[in-house]
């Protein structure tokens, strides 16, 4: 099937245009500590509108449908918007919530769940799609497109380097200063994405072409593959399930499994035209292995089952949970295609696809909403533990209230140590001291009690060095420093006072140092901006041999002119980024 599209090129490459300059200014707002980046309620939905809507537009819009496509992706901008906001919310108050894994479940999820949602508006954008094939066509052409563009924004990349370095091999350094500015760089990516997109998705034969030759070596795999999971599946009652739960990793390779499985049935048998694929003895056999399926989804929820009781619910547990479902639905949908229909179940993929991937939509979007926050059902099941006395507040794990579930961890403990006067002096006196920075990159670090700076772990440490000797540090960015020190055996530190930016603001350089001397990938600075304390990398620029603990207090530090001074040591410089 063929579906030609003529492409609005100018508007395609004002729109990348567009999308370059917002990366740039939501950077800009983290360098400088500017709104939004500090209202992660703003922040979320902004970034998630900027980065998805304009790559959606791109893949979707035609020159006679650009009205059809800006509806239909302003409308999914609408969803995305406020499921953002919902999200930001949970990383409130900034600064001393951790997101690290509250960000990192919505990126994946509201990511697979906008390239589902995508190939439905590109099938209702298009003039002559309709049914099942289309979606089929536009997933392996999305994927393929993404992927050349990708690498065509690299190759652009690499060439200008390139360009930069010759002409300053010639003594013409504007190029190599030019590449150094972020807002060149976001527009530079932004706009080479976008012109592959506008390439690629005009040679449809070409892209079609090597989703064909994708498609067909994994019809060559896929026999293989169902061998070794008949195998597998053969020799378990002579082994035991106990080895297979032993390493704590059968649950997760079983749904791994599964998984591929599918996608390589689909893959293979695409539309689920009538004609096989392969031979008919080869389809029969694949038709009768399919009965594998519903029994690796078995196994897969009895090892999800087994460890509930120990552990209870957590935020992995339920998106576990949603992945095994999500593969069971696909898994009894095509066996009962089986029983249906013999060896032409192919012709059912179509409806069993079509269902569950709008199930997939909606399952990964309420997870992100209030109506199925996995954070709210995983504090309520390790609560009941704790209020049921299954576990004693002295062997509650608090840390993961901390560390997981975002703010309604944080208010739990709040109630808590206002509650139980026993866990309260635990978590005072036994808190992880990275605690103290929870989002510290690029978050606020809130003024402590000094006072606490003598209880933290401090044995296992190595030696402070201020300079000046007589430099006061501000409370925020002492107890910083000291629990990047803690957080790893043997840790020395070299503070500076600094002013990279020489506008007469002091910033403080962290340059830590192990046993086998300074770590080029673990030094950092601090820097006020409008009075928040931010904690950003210090990089390792270039150097020449080992930076000793001992050598760089005998060595003058000097800044080196640049954009952002560089602190140079000896033969050693690092770069603020």
């Amino acid at each position: 099937m063929s579906l030609p599209s003529k492409l609005p090129k100018l508007l395609m490459l004002v729109t990348a245009g567009l999308q370059g300059l917002g990366v740039y200014l939501l950077y800009r707002s983290f360098d400088e500590g500017l709104w939004p980046s500090q209202s992660p309620m703003w922040f979320y939905p902004m970034i998630s509108l900027v980065l998805l809507l304009p790559t959606g537009f791109l893949l979707t819009v035609e020159r006679y449908r650009v009205r059809a496509a800006l509806l239909r992706v302003g409308a999914y901008g609408i969803v995305v918007g406020l499921l953002g906001a919902y999200i930001g919310y949970q990383a409130m108050p900034f600064g001393v919530v951790r997101i690290d894994g509250l960000s990192a479940t919505y990126v994946i999820s509201l990511g697979i769940a906008s390239f589902i949602t995508l190939i439905f508006v590109q099938r209702q954008v298009s003039d002559d799609a309709s049914g099942y094939e289309p979606l089929f066509i536009f997933s392996w052409r999305n994927l393929v497109v993404g992927a050349l563009s990708l690498g065509f924004q690299g190759g652009a990349i690499l060439m200008y380097l390139l360009w930069a370095a010759l002409f300053n091999e010639i003594g013409i350094g504007f190029f190599e200063e030019l590449f150094r500015k972020v807002w060149f760089v976001a527009l530079l990516g932004a706009l080479s994405f976008g012109g592959g997109v506008i390439v690629f998705r005009g040679l449809t034969d070409v892209v079609d072409s090597i989703s064909r030759l994708l498609s067909g070596i994994i019809k060559l795999l896929l026999p293989f593959l169902l061998v070794m999971t008949v195998v597998f599946l053969v020799a378990l009652p002579f082994t035991g399930l106990e080895i297979l739960w032993s390493t704590n990793q059968g649950t997760l390779l079983l749904m791994v499994l599964t998984f591929i499985l599918l996608l390589c049935l689909n893959a293979v048998y695409q539309t689920g035209a009538a004609s096989s694929p392969y031979p008919l003895w080869l389809h029969h056999a694949i038709t009768g292995a399919l009965f594998t399926l519903p029994v690796f989804s078995a196994l897969s929820f009895y090892g999800l089952y087994a460890r509930l009781d120990q552990y209870a619910w957590t935020v992995v547990r339920y998106w576990a949970l949603v992945v095994w479902l999500t593969l069971c639905l696909f898994s009894f949908g095509y066996v009962l295609a089986v029983i249906k229909r013999r060896a032409a179940w192919p012709t059912m993929m179509a409806s069993v696809n079509s269902i569950l991937g709008v199930f997939v939509i909606v399952v990964l979007l309420l997870s992100n909403s209030p109506a199925l926050d996995f954070r709210k059902l995983s504090l309520a099941s390790q609560m009941h533990r704790l209020t049921s006395g299954a576990v004693s507040p002295e062997d509650f794990d608090d840390q993961y209230l901390r560390d997981e579930l975002a703010r309604p961890g944080y208010l739990a403990l709040q109630e808590l140590t206002a509650q139980d006067p026993v866990l309260w002096a635990r978590l005072k006196d036994g808190s992880d001291p990275l605690s103290e920075t929870s989002g510290a990159e690029p978050g606020n670090l809130e003024a402590r009690d000094a006072s606490r700076l003598a209880s933290l772990p401090r044995q296992k440490n190595g030696a402070l060095v201020l300079a000046p000797a007589d430099l006061v540090l501000p409370t925020s960015v002492a107890v910083a420093i000291n629990a990047l020190m803690a957080a790893q055996a043997e840790t020395s530190a070299y503070v500076l006072a600094v002013d990279f930016d020489q506008d007469g603001q002091t910033e403080y350089a962290a340059l830590l140092f192990g046993p086998a001397g300074a770590r080029q990938n673990g030094s950092y600075y601090f820097k006020e901006a409008r009075g928040v304390w931010l904690r950003k990398t210090l990089r390792l620029s270039r150097s020449s041999g080992a930076l000793e603990f001992d050598q760089v207090q005998q060595t003058q530090a000097v800044l080196e002119p640049a954009q952002l001074s560089n602190l140079v040591l000896g033969s050693w410089v690092f770069k603020p980024d």
